[in-house]
C-alpha cells in the first residue's frame, strides 16, 4: 500500500499542467515529502511541514531551494514526520528571530514516539549573517531522560557565479561525549532549479562520501515538485537514497 501511495504521488506530479511561473514573493511555505532507499522504497519516511516568514521572501534571490536561507528574515515553522517501518512519529516546532544587526537566535522542540517510548529534544542556536548570503552559528542540543547533550558550530555560504547560478558551501562540527563529528557539503546549482553535490562525514571512527543531485520543478508560483537522488560512495549499502515532494508557496 505504501508503494502504491508513493508512486501515485509521483505520477500525479507529472499529470498536472505546467503554468508559467512569475517568481512572485511568498510568506507561507508548506510541503509534503517522501524519502526512502530505492531497495525498499515502500519503507520510507513521510514529512509534512509548514513555515511562515515575517517578511515576503523573493524567489528571484538565488536557487529556489535556498530562497528561505537567503532571505535572512524571522520565521516560524512546524512539522510532522512518520516512519512506519520503525514505528516512529515526530512532531516539531521551531523559530528563528533575526535582529536588524543580522545577529539571530533560534530554538527547536521535537516530541518523538518510538513504539511505546516517547521523549523530547530541544535545540538552541545563535549566530550572525556576515554578508547577504552567509552565516556562522553555534548550537546546543539536549533532551529528556537519558539523552546525552551535544553542541557544535557551523558555517554556510552561497557563492553566486556569472555563468551558472552558484555553489552552496557548508561545514559543521559537532562535539559529543564519544567523539567529534565533522560534516562538509558542497552543492553546485547549475541552474536555479538543478543542483549536483558532494557530502562528507567523519564521525571519528569512520568516514563517508556521498554524491547527490536535486531538481526543483516549478509548476506555477504556488506549486512546485522536488526530487533528489543520493548515493553513499564506497559503501556496502545497496540502492540509492531518493525523495519526492510537493511544495506550496503563497
Amino acid at each position: 500500500m505504501k508503494n502504491v501511495t508513493a508512486l501515485a504521488l509521483l505520477s500525479g506530479l507529472f499529470a498536472l499542467p505546467a503554468i508559467a511561473a512569475q517568481d512572485a514573493p511568498f510568506q507561507h511555505e508548506a510541503g509534503l515529502e517522501y524519502s526512502a532507499n530505492t531497495e525498499e522504497f515502500g519503507d520510507g519516511i513521510w514529512d509534512l511541514n509548514y513555515r511562515y516568514y515575517i517578511k515576503p521572501v523573493s524567489q528571484d534571490n538565488g536557487p529556489y531551494a535556498l530562497n528561505g536561507f537567503l532571505a535572512q528574515t524571522t520565521n516560524i515553522g512546524a512539522g510532522y514526520s512518520m516512519f512506519d517501518d520503525a514505528d516512529t512519529d515526530t512532531v516539531r516546532i521551531d523559530g528563528t528571530y533575526v535582529f536588524d544587526s543580522k545577529w539571530f537566535v533560534g530554538a527547536e522542540y521535537n516530541r518523538f514516539e518510538i513504539g511505546d517510548f516517547s521523549g523530547n529534544l530541544y535545540q538552541f542556536e545563535a549566530g550572525y549573517y556576515f554578508n547577504d548570503s552567509s552565516k556562522v552559528a553555534a548550537f546546543y542540543v539536549d533532551g529528556s531522560d537519558d539523552f546525552e547533550s551535544f553542541y557544535g558550530a557551523e558555517i554556510r555560504s552561497f557563492l553566486a557565479f556569472e555563468t551558472t547560478t552558484g555553489i552552496d558551501l557548508g561545514a559543521m562540527w559537532t562535539h559529543t561525549d564519544n567523539d567529534d563529528i565533522f560534516n562538509l557539503n558542497a552543492d553546485w546549482y547549475v541552474t536555479k532549479a538543478w543542483s549536483v553535490g558532494l557530502g562528507y562525514v567523519d564521525d571519528g571512527s569512520d568516514n563517508d562520501f556521498a554524491a547527490k543531485t536535486a531538481y526543483w520543478l516549478r509548476m506555477s508560483d504556488a506549486f512546485s515538485a522536488t526530487f533528489e537522488v543520493s548515493k553513499v560512495l564506497d559503501s556496502d549499502v545497496d540502492g540509492f537514497g531518493a525523495s519526492i515532494g510537493i511544495v506550496g508557496r503563497f
